[in-house]
C-alpha cells in the first residue's frame, strides 16, 4: 500500500508535470533534462518565466511554496500565449495533465513569447510609438496581434474570484478554517449558535487524503447532497510538524470517528454504527446484513478527513487511564480540578409546600435544559460553580431543600462503547476504568478485552482480525497481544450529561484531529447576536 502510495504521488506530482515541462524548457531554448533535476528544474522554470533566481526561495516555505508554485504555473502559461481563463485553472488544478498536454499533443502549436511582463513591456513601448507617430496601420495590427487578451469586466471578476478561491481554498485546508456548534454538548463553554476560528498550524497541519475535492466544500454538495470529493487518489496520513502537543484538557476539533459509514438522509440516532451498537450482540451480524440490504443505495463510506467535525474537550492522553466514578471524572486515578465550563445535569429539590421560580433561575443564571425534561421541570445543566451561587442565592435558598447532581446506576446499556454490556456494565456516569492506547505501547490481548481494541486495531490501523473458537487471528498469525502504531485521546463534552462523545464511540485516533479552536468570531442564539461572547477565547 504504502509503494502505491508513494508511487501515485512520484508519477501524479513529478513526473507527469515535468515530462510536460521538460518540452516547454526546449521550446524556450532550456535543455530539456533539466526539468528533471530537483532545485535546477525550478531554476529553469524561473529564468523562463522572468523572475529572480532566489524567488525559488519562497518554495521551501511551507504554504507560501503552494502559492508560489501556482502563480509560476500560470507565468508558464503565459510564456507560451495561454492567457485563458480555463487555463489558468488547469495549470492550478491538474497539472498532472495539462502540461503534458501542452509539451505533447499541442507542441507544435506553441511558441515561446518570452516572461509575460516581458511580452507586456514590450507591446506597450511598440503600441505607445505606433501612437505617437498616428501610424493607424500599425495599431490596428498591434491590436490584431496583441500577445495577451484584453480583459473584460466578466474576465477580471473572474480571474479575481479563481484567486480568491484558491487562496480561500488553501487557508482553509492547512491554516485557519470556520466552524459552527450545532449542538449543546459544549454548553457551559460553547453554545449553540456559535461561529468559531480554528487553527490547523497547533497540532500540525494534515495534508489532504483526498486532495481531489470541491473547493470550499467539506463532504457534501449543497442542493444535490453528493459526495463531493474522489476517493481517488487516496493518499496515506501525514502531516507537518506541530507548534504544540494536543494538552490534556484542551477543547480540540476532530473527525467523528464513527463518521466512517454514514447512512444518508437518517437522524444520527438511527445512523449506522448506532443501529448496530444498539442491537444485542447475538444480533448485531444480523442487522447488519439487514442495514446492508435496506440502505443498499445510500450507505457512504467516507474517508477520514472527510467525516464530519465535532468539538470536545480531550479529557485522556494517549497512555492515560480515564474513569467516571458517580458522574464524576478520574484521570489516572486524579480528580482533575474543575473546568470552569464543564456542567453536570442537577434536579433543584424545593423545601416541604414551595415551589421554585424557574423563571428567575434561568433568567439570572442562564442554565441549559436537558434534551429529556421539558422548561417547566426542575432540572437543568448546571456547572458545579454555579451551584455554589446558587446556593448561596437569598431568592433562592431559603427554598432549595437540595441541589442534587443525577446519577444513574451501573447497569446494561448497549448504546455505551465498547457495545458489550455483560463484560462491561457502565453507562455514561459510572465508566471505566479504561486504558488509552499509545503508539509503541503493547497490550494482552484476550476475549475478555478484546471489544476494547477491535475497532482500533481494524478500522483504524487497518488490520484484518478474525475471531475463532476463542482465539483471537490478526492478519492470519494467531496472536495475544498487540502493538499500537498510533496515538490516541478520550474526548468528551462539557455539557456531560448532554453528550455523544468517547463513552459512546471509544478512542480518537491521531490522524483524525483537525485543529485547535481559536476564538468565538460570531454568535447567534434564539434571540440575536450575543455581542458579549464575539472575539471570546474558544481555548479554555
Amino acid at each position: 500500500m504504502d509503494i502505491l502510495y508513494y508511487l501515485s504521488v512520484f508519477i501524479l506530482g513529478y513526473l507527469l508535470p515535468f515530462a510536460g515541462i521538460s518540452k516547454l524548457f526546449e521550446k524556450a531554448g532550456e535543455t530539456g533534462w533539466k526539468a528533471y533535476v530537483p532545485i535546477l528544474n525550478y531554476l529553469s522554470w524561473a529564468k523562463i518565466v522572468g523572475r529572480p533566481s532566489w524567488h525559488i526561495i519562497w518554495l521551501f516555505i511551507p504554504i507560501v511554496n503552494i502559492f508560489t508554485l501556482a502563480a509560476m504555473a500560470i507565468e508558464l502559461n503565459r510564456s507560451f500565449g495561454k492567457y485563458g481563463f480555463w487555463d489558468n485553472v488547469l495549470a492550478i488544478a491538474a497539472p498532472f495533465a495539462w502540461f503534458p498536454y501542452l509539451g505533447f499533443v499541442k507542441k507544435d502549436e506553441l511558441s515561446y513569447k518570452g516572461p509575460a511582463h516581458q511580452q507586456r513591456k514590450e507591446y506597450k513601448a511598440a503600441y505607445k510609438m505606433a501612437v505617437k507617430n498616428k501610424d493607424q496601420a500599425a495599431i490596428r495590427k498591434l491590436e490584431k496581434e496583441r500577445p495577451f487578451p484584453k480583459k473584460t469586466f466578466i474576465r477580471e471578476w473572474a480571474d479575481s474570484i479563481l484567486f480568491a478561491v484558491f487562496a480561500a481554498h488553501f487557508i482553509r485546508l492547512f491554516l485557519i478554517e470556520a466552524y459552527t456548534i450545532p449542538t449543546p454538548s459544549m454548553e457551559g463553554s460553547l453554545l449553540v449558535g456559535d461561529f468559531l476560528f480554528v487553527s490547523k498550524l497547533h497540532y500540525g497541519s494534515r495534508l489532504p487524503m483526498t486532495p481531489l475535492s470541491f473547493p470550499l466544500l467539506h463532504n457534501v454538495m449543497p442542493i444535490t447532497g453528493g459526495e463531493c470529493y474522489s476517493k481517488w487518489p487516496s493518499w496515506d496520513y501525514n502531516r507537518a510538524p506541530a507548534l504544540q502537543k494536543v494538552n490534556r484538557y484542551d477543547p480540540v476539533v476532530f473527525n467523528y470517528p464513527e463518521g466512517d459509514t454514514i447512512i444518508k438522509g437518517v437522524d444520527y440516532s438511527s445512523d449506522y454504527h448506532n443501529i448496530l451498537k444498539g442491537t444485542p450482540r447475538a444480533q448485531r451480524e444480523a442487522t447488519r446484513q439487514q442495514v446492508l440490504k435496506r440502505f443498499k443505495n445510500r450507505i457512504v463510506t467516507r474517508p477520514v478527513d472527510k467525516r464530519d467535525h465535532y468539538i470536545k474537550r480531550c479529557v485522556g492522553l494517549p497512555g492515560d487511564s480515564i474513569e467516571v466514578r458517580a458522574n464524576r471524572l478520574f484521570v489516572n486515578g486524579q480528580e482533575p480540578d474543575i473546568i470552569p465550563g464543564v456542567q453536570y445535569r442537577y434536579e433543584l429539590v424545593p423545601q416541604d409546600n414551595k415551589s421554585i421560580n424557574m423563571s428567575y433561575v434561568d433568567d439570572n443564571y442562564a442554565l441549559s435544559i436537558p434534551s429529556g425534561p421539558g422548561k417547566a421541570s426542575n432540572f437543568r445543566n448546571i456547572s458545579p460553580l454555579v451551584v455554589e451561587q446558587m446556593l448561596q442565592d437569598p431568592q433562592l435558598a431559603p427554598i432549595l431543600k437540595e441541589i442534587r447532581p443525577v446519577v444513574g446506576a451501573p447497569g446494561y446499556n448497549q448504546g455505551i462503547f465498547p457495545y458489550n454490556g455483560e463484560l462491561f456494565p457502565w453507562n455514561n456516569h459510572n465508566y471505566g476504568p479504561i486504558w488509552i492506547p499509545k503508539k509503541g505501547e503493547t497490550v494482552n490481548l484476550s476475549m475478555d478485552n478484546i471489544d476494547l481494541y477491535k475497532r482500533v486495531i481494524t478500522a483504524y490501523e487497518g488490520h484484518d482480525l478474525l475471531i475463532r473458537d476463542g482465539q483471537i487471528i490478526i492478519d492470519g498469525q494467531t496472536t495475544n497481544s498487540y502493538t499500537f502504531e498510533m496515538d490516541y485521546y478520550w474526548m468528551m463534552g462539557d455539557n456531560r450529561d448532554d453528550s455523544a462523545d468517547s463513552r459512546s464511540w471509544g478512542f480518537v485516533p491521531a490522524t483524525h484531529i483537525v485543529g485547535k479552536p481559536l476564538f468565538v468570531w460570531m454568535s447567534i442564539g434564539p434571540k440575536g447576536i450575543r455581542f458579549d461572547r464575539i472575539l471570546k477565547n474558544a481555548a479554555q
